[in-house]
């Protein structure tokens, strides 16, 4: 009976009781569960950041799929070896598990936030309207001022439509550093100069009573309302901000977690090693 323990206890295989897994079996199991917990997250970052930096709707959408399936995984693993370390009650085991259960809980709402800013895409789709189609209606109010200032032979108001026309460019011109701009107040200060510059074009608008150009002015104006909003809703900006300071906190708090239960399943009774 004695010489045929030998060779189980050199192997460390102890077994904890009837129908148990042997300890050394059990804790390689769960250092295996680590080791893909692991593995799992740093997809589930690497695809969210590739849901941040997309520059398609299509792109974004796909990848923030991509980060909730490895988000699935990572529950489900989770459990599994949850289930595992509670049912040995190794105190080092449980607690670092449960360092992780917080972090965990706290990079996935995270997640949830981040990614649905991710897939809104309002900045880019607030840049891709300024430069499509309120650069189409701006270059039919120029064109319109143009004709008007051709058929006048008044200098005064020749001047008047030339400068009009340079004031609503320069609104164009205001339009990208809107939807790059991260704070509110520097928003409202472009905003109000748009204001400002808006009023000299409606002001020789008034003057020149041309149909034309104050239907190209009316439509420009509501695709420019409809550019700050998108651009006020910042999703893509705050993705990214929360992206490289938030996530990357919680995300490290979760390695560490992981790191920690690895070493405690490692160099506790029964270690893989």
């Amino acid at each position: 009976m004695a010489k045929t323990l030998i060779p189980l206890l050199a192997l460390g295989v102890v077994f904890v009781g009837c129908g148990k897994e042997p300890a050394l079996i059990a804790q390689a199991r769960k250092a295996t569960l680590v080791h893909a917990l692991v593995n799992e997250l740093l997809a589930s970052v690497e695809a969210e950041k590739n849901a941040v930096m997309a520059t398609t709707d299509e792109e974004s959408t796909a990848f923030a799929q991509e980060s909730r399936r490895h988000t699935a995984e990572i529950s489900q693993l989770s459990d599994d070896l949850r289930q595992r370390v509670l049912a040995d009650g190794r105190p080092g085991e449980v607690k670092t598990l449960a360092a992780f259960d917080t972090a965990w809980g706290e990079l996935r709402g995270v997640d949830e936030r981040l990614l649905a800013l991710a897939v809104a895409n309002s900045n880019l789709k607030g840049a891709r309207l300024a430069a499509g189609e309120a650069a189409v209606a701006m270059d039919r109010l120029v064109d319109e001022l143009a004709r008007v200032a051709a058929q006048s032979s008044d200098p005064k108001l020749i001047r008047e439509v030339e400068g009009a026309s340079v004031s609503a460019l320069r609104i164009q011109t205001l339009l990208a550093p809107h939807v790059a701009a991260v704070d509110d107040g520097e928003m409202t200060k472009l905003e109000a100069r748009m204001t400002e510059l808006g009023a000299q074009v409606e002001e020789v608008l008034a003057e020149v009573h041309s149909s034309a150009a104050s239907a190209a002015w009316r439509d420009y104006q509501r695709l420019t309302a409809d550019v700050i909003r998108l651009s006020r809703l910042n999703t893509n900006v705050v993705s990214v901000d929360v992206s490289v300071h938030e996530k990357r906190r919680v995300t490290e708090s979760c390695r560490s977690a992981l790191a920690a239960l690895l070493h405690e399943i490692q160099t506790g009774p029964g270690a893989t090693r």
